[in-house]
């Protein structure tokens, strides 16, 4: 075996002869990667937009009960 496994990764391999590091992921795994990254981004727009309507309806709730409260 020409490969070195590389302590604490799973993801690459030393070549032995020439000291070099070498990625072993295949694409799928990467593309698999990839797709996880684009939804985990999604829904963390998600929950910005989220606590932006929370925000918007705590301020219209807030004039509601002032204008309540005026009458």
């Amino acid at each position: 075996m020409k490969h070195q496994k590389v302590e604490g990764r799973e993801d690459i391999v030393r070549d032995k002869i020439t000291g070099a590091i070498l990625y072993t992921k295949s694409e799928e795994q990467v593309q698999a990667i990839r797709a996880r990254k684009k939804a985990q981004k999604q829904k963390e727009k998600d929950v910005d937009q989220l606590k932006e309507d929370v925000s918007e309806l705590k301020g219209m709730m807030k004039l509601i009960l002032e204008k309540l409260d005026a009458s």
